[in-house]
């Protein structure tokens, strides 16, 4: 009986415990605040199917008031309860746009479960503004100087991209003309391959504030010759004969100089001259002119406008006058051959000054064949052509050749 009476009582403690847990727990209405609930905006492609684009948003967050059970009060909190701002109902650009807001609560949650009390703020408010997408060129702005010497080759500088497409809001947008790179060459001798951020600029230079600006690349990349710059000469090997030299004879180059760049070590292995051509001063007969194509080895460029030189040659204080010569003699002809010169006579130009070539008669000019080498057959030859030693200054001027024919003996 006593056990009997025990468990009653324990049945009783037990069944009121639970009533004042539902009671004080479960079922009691209450109230609590919720606060920094995210905002989330849907249907933005909307918006940029209708060529807008939100600049301004009054808060990203709300706070929510709520009375309900304390169960369901535990079940949520800032982060699972959802707002939603609907975009799809805005049309037109404008600013201060008033818009309402939705609020939904965890799937545990009846749609019910709550009556909100409060809700700040009432409205979400947006401006809107037309979006704009265009194309903006990169510029170069240098500053400082290259190393002394050393040259920047802007004209033909290089950039991975051109053009820099910028997307915003048109009244930001409209102002960027340009995007701008500035590099610093001071005391630079070595040539630049690196990526640089960029400015986006208005017309004047001026920086733009483009927060609201997104754009395709963040860098540029620039490629940039820095060469040593050197002034050279430009020569003509020159073989004096035909009675010039030195002194009788004028051999003008023009232009003389010209300057070009290249890579340091480059051009000191170049050296300080550029080698035109050569020239025999005896195969030209009298004052002439002519012009040489400047050439350049690779690595070094010419940074003069011209490509091309003139040579101008002048005899000063000479005469020509011609000679025929009838004996022709023959050398070395190889053994067991025989060499018949098929020339009788050679006419030979000699040019010196005019009183040596008074004391000239044809029996004073030598002109010998050398057959040293020679094959059976008929071919033309170089023949040699000398003057007596006491002519120091005239010689033969101009190409000659004679024919002759090879047989065996």
């Amino acid at each position: 009986m006593k056990n009997k009476v025990t468990s009653i009582l324990l049945s009783f403690v037990i069944a009121f415990g639970l009533w004042l847990y539902v009671v004080t727990n479960v079922s009691m209405e209450d109230e609590d605040t919720f606060y920094n609930i995210p905002v989330v905006m849907e249907s933005e492609t909307a918006l940029l199917e209708r060529n807008l684009m939100i600049t301004y948003q009054s808060t990203n967050t709300i706070s929510l008031k709520l009375s309900g059970t304390r169960s369901d009060l535990s079940k949520v909190n800032n982060q699972n309860i959802t707002v939603k701002v609907d975009l799809s109902k805005v049309y037109d650009a404008g600013s201060q746009i008033p818009l309402t807001y939705t609020i939904s609560y965890p799937g545990n949650v009846a749609n019910n479960a709550f009556v909100e009390l409060t809700r700040s703020p009432t409205y979400i408010y947006v401006s809107v503004e037309e979006r704009r997408i265009k194309e903006v060129p990169v510029e170069v702005v240098w500053t400082g100087t290259a190393a002394d010497g050393f040259m920047v080759d802007k004209e033909n500088r290089t950039l991975d991209y051109g053009t820099i497409t910028v997307e915003g809001p048109a009244s930001v947008a409209d102002k960027i003309q340009k995007a701008v790179i500035e590099v610093d060459v001071t005391d630079q001798k070595e040539s630049i391959d690196q990526s640089y951020r960029y400015t986006l600029c208005d017309a004047n230079g001026e920086g733009v504030d483009a927060e609201l600006i997104t754009t395709n690349v963040a860098e540029v990349r620039l490629q940039v010759k820095i060469q040593q710059v050197k002034e050279v000469e430009l020569k003509l090997d020159v073989t004096y004969g035909g009675g010039s030299n030195e002194k009788n004879t004028t051999v003008t180059i023009s232009p003389s100089t010209i300057r070009i760049s290249g890579g340091e070590a480059v051009l000191k292995e170049f050296g300080d001259s550029i080698l035109l051509g050569k020239i025999n001063l005896a195969e030209i007969p009298d004052d002439q002119s002519m012009v040489y194509t400047i050439t350049l080895p690779q690595g070094i460029t010419n940074l003069s406008d011209v490509t091309e030189a003139s040579v101008d040659i002048a005899f000063t204080g000479l005469t020509t006058k011609e000679f025929v010569v009838s004996e022709i003699e023959s050398v070395n002809v190889p053994e067991g051959m025989e060499a018949d010169i098929i020339n009788e006579k050679l006419t030979v130009v000699i040019r010196g000054p005019a009183a040596e070539l008074s004391l000239l008669t044809e029996e004073d000019i030598k002109v010998t064949v050398d057959f040293t080498g020679a094959e059976v057959g008929t071919a033309t030859f170089k023949p040699s052509i000398t003057l007596p030693e006491g002519i120091k200054t005239a010689g033969a001027v101009g190409t000659y050749s004679v024919s002759a024919a090879i047989t065996q003996k």
